[in-house]
């Protein structure tokens, strides 16, 4: 059903690193939002980095008092000082989430205003691109261009910008705090790091290819389903409709097939990391009671420690899925820019020309294209004031 003349849609992608940078140019109009986002972001970490800590001064508190009275039948434990240090555990966790909560809902409204002028834009420039460019492209593939993948786009800031923030904030938060605590046990929990730098950037490079695979097929699939509904009365009449229908399968196959393969690559770094998160718990875990059974740490200090591994490896495993999501945006964006960087059409004539007198019109010799391939040759027509004229091809349009 694709017509003559139509270009296929794009198969490879631009730069990655000069998409990412012009998108970050569609924020910078809206910096204040974005500091705003940033320091709430801040804040949100301090509070949630600090948590820990303090559950593991209650946690020396109850082991110091349970100790005493164990050995010398002291007064045991003072719950009046753990319920404080508790109270201000909940404090700073019920502020950790208040101030996340407030960053989400500016980023929202951030990145909705982002799309939202990136749509007029879009809009804006369909309206001065030349038939030539519109009559070249599926119109199933530019509508794809201008609804799935901006919604694509909005979903994947939405998501990345706030997870790049603050799980990077979190890893330099956790870090200095595991530094302070035991560096020991810091070296011991930084040993998987390389393993999963390395997991992230394989998936990394296989997963850019399936996803730009997928939105290339999700255009052309729209393409072939707007033509058939378009060009309907057309199918059936011809008898094309079992050909047709083997057209829609076949596209479909091919994208539920690249589909899978972006998802599949995509998902395979969260379980990778899992394992090795947990394998650095279980020996971060035996090392800690080896030092507290000698007495270089308290037991508070090993659950603080044990609590950061999991807040460090955490945020390093959802970083590793956000650049696969921002991959799939990118994607998009790229997809959208070549909209927005097509070719306009030069202004007519602003001469103005003389009013008509009679509403006779008259083609001698006419000849129109829309390409190097001509339509109509030597065209010569008289249309007489109060007639109606029209030019039918040959499939009645």
């Amino acid at each position: 059903m694709t017509r003559p003349g139509m270009a296929p849609p794009v198969t490879k992608a631009n730069d990655f690193g000069a998409s990412v940078r012009r998108l970050f140019g569609l924020l910078l109009p809206h910096r204040i939002s974005l500091i705003a986002v940033v320091a709430l972001s801040i804040g949100s970490v301090v509070c949630s980095v600090l948590g820990p800590r303090i559950i593991g001064f209650a946690v020396d508190e109850v082991y110091r008092g349970a100790l005493s009275h164990y050995k010398h039948h002291g007064s045991g434990i003072n719950f009046d000082k753990v319920g404080n240090i508790l109270l201000w555990a909940a404090i700073v966790y019920v502020a950790s989430s208040l101030l996340m909560w407030l960053q989400a809902w500016i980023l929202a409204g951030l990145v909705q205003r982002v799309m939202g002028t990136l749509r007029e834009r879009v809009e804006a420039k369909i309206n001065r691109l030349p038939l030539t460019y519109i009559d070249s492209q599926p119109r199933g593939e530019l509508l794809s261009r201008v609804t799935n993948d901006i919604d694509n786009l909005g979903q994947s800031l939405s998501q990345t910008l706030s997870q790049f923030v603050v799980n990077g904030l979190t890893v330099i938060g956790v870090l200095v705090m595991m530094l302070v605590t035991s560096p020991l046990l810091t070296v011991i929990a930084l040993v998987t790091i390389p393993l999963s730098v390395m997991t992230a950037a394989m998936v990394m490079k296989r997963s850019k290819t399936q996803f730009v695979a997928q939105w290339k097929h999700t255009g052309a699939l729209n393409s072939q389903v707007e033509e058939a509904f378009s060009g309907h009365e057309l199918v059936t009449v011809f008898g094309r409709r079992r050909e047709v229908q083997g057209q829609f399968d076949g596209k479909n196959e091919e994208l539920m097939q690249a589909s899978f393969r972006a998802q599949f690559a995509s998902s395979l770094v969260m379980p990778i990391n899992m394992f090795l998160g947990n394998l650095q718990y279980v020996i971060v875990c035996v090392v800690g009671a080896l030092r507290v059974s000698s007495g270089s740490m308290t037991l508070g200090e090993v659950t603080a420690f044990i609590q950061y591994t999991r807040q460090f490896t955490m945020p390093l495993t959802q970083l590793a899925s956000m650049v696969n999501l921002l991959q799939s945006g990118v994607a998009s964006a790229e997809r959208i820019f070549e909209v927005l960087d097509a070719s306009e059409q030069s202004p007519d004539d602003t001469e103005q020309l003389p009013a008509p007198t009679r509403g006779r019109v008259e083609f001698r010799d006419v000849d129109f294209s829309y390409t190097d391939a001509p339509l109509i040759e030597g065209l010569s027509l008289v249309a007489e004031p109060g007639q109606t004229v029209a030019i039918v091809g040959p499939t009645g349009a």
